[in-house]
């Protein structure tokens, strides 16, 4: 029995598959949902002709939403953002992880290549609506999945290597990450975008975009998840079984189709609170 355990990877068994990793994925995408929610709202009244005219309701929903984006200024040190780095943390981790049940990361990590790719298409023809993403959190984790790929390859033949590399490589590229201070200083931030910046827009030193994550050091998170998931997984099976109940199901559902909710949501929620601005009398 054990042996078929590892064998079949947890993702195509649903009877036995880890729940709580699919549970903190979607909490993670939920407050994604809202902290994107929260941008909408706060800059819902520039998307209207006559965003400037008063109203009671759409402007304590845009104080709201404006002190709580404040609170991601570095300089605050606030709730937006330790919320922000708590939830990125969890999330990159959780894709290493579930990099350690996968039996083809690079299958998985270029096929991700080619949705964020086309990503990027899709953002460029909204150019007039926002920044293109050049280099966003779907671009960084399929580079980040190929890395890990690499690595677990290249040791697959040394087990005690197979499973305690990523997790130095994970520390090493956090420690550096905190010892230089990149976990709370931007990189060096592009208003257009400069073609002779892209290798930085990939690596972590330079930024542009409406959405962007440098390879460094959220790979490093990744490394640190693709060891836990090997340690503390090695049979691919919940390790918290007695909780697995229906009071989860809603979450571990936004959890399983992360990529889903990742492209839709911006769109969704922009129609939502458009229309809400549009029955509160805004007019395009």
């Amino acid at each position: 029995m054990v042996k078929t355990a590892v064998v079949n990877p947890i993702y195509r068994d649903k009877k036995n598959r880890a729940w709580e990793l699919d549970f903190l994925r979607g909490v993670a995408v939920i407050a994604m949902c809202f902290d994107h929610l929260m941008y909408d709202f706060a800059s819902c009244k520039g998307w209207f002709s006559n965003g400037r005219e008063p109203n009671a309701f759409i402007d304590a929903l845009s104080k709201f939403a404006v002190a709580y984006w404040n609170t991601s200024k570095v300089t605050e040190m606030g709730f937006r953002f330790w919320a922000h780095h708590i939830f990125v943390f969890f999330f990159l981790f959780l894709v290493g992880v579930s990099c350690s049940f996968s039996r083809d990361n690079v299958k998985r990590g270029s096929l991700l290549a080619v949705v964020s790719i086309a990503f990027t298409g899709v953002t460029l023809l909204m150019g007039s609506f926002m920044k293109p993403i050049v280099f966003g959190i779907l671009h960084c984790i399929a580079l980040s999945v190929l890395c890990v790929a690499a690595v677990d390859i290249a040791t697959k033949k040394v087990k005690w290597l197979n499973v305690y590399l990523p997790l130095v490589i994970g520390v090493v590229i956090l420690f550096f990450a905190i010892h230089l201070r990149t976990w709370d200083t931007a990189a060096i931030v592009d208003r257009d975008f400069n073609a002779e910046h892209m290798l930085g827009y990939i690596l972590g030193g330079n930024a542009y975009g409406s959405d962007w994550f440098g390879l460094f050091p959220n790979v490093g998170m990744v490394f640190l998840g693709m060891y836990w998931g090997k340690s503390m997984y090695p049979v691919r099976r919940s390790l918290l079984p007695f909780f697995d109940k229906k009071w989860h199901k809603p979450v571990t559902f936004v959890g399983r189709h992360a990529l889903i909710f990742y492209l839709a949501h911006q769109v969704v929620m922009a129609l939502i609170v458009g229309a809400i601005c549009l029955m509160a009398g805004y007019r395009f």
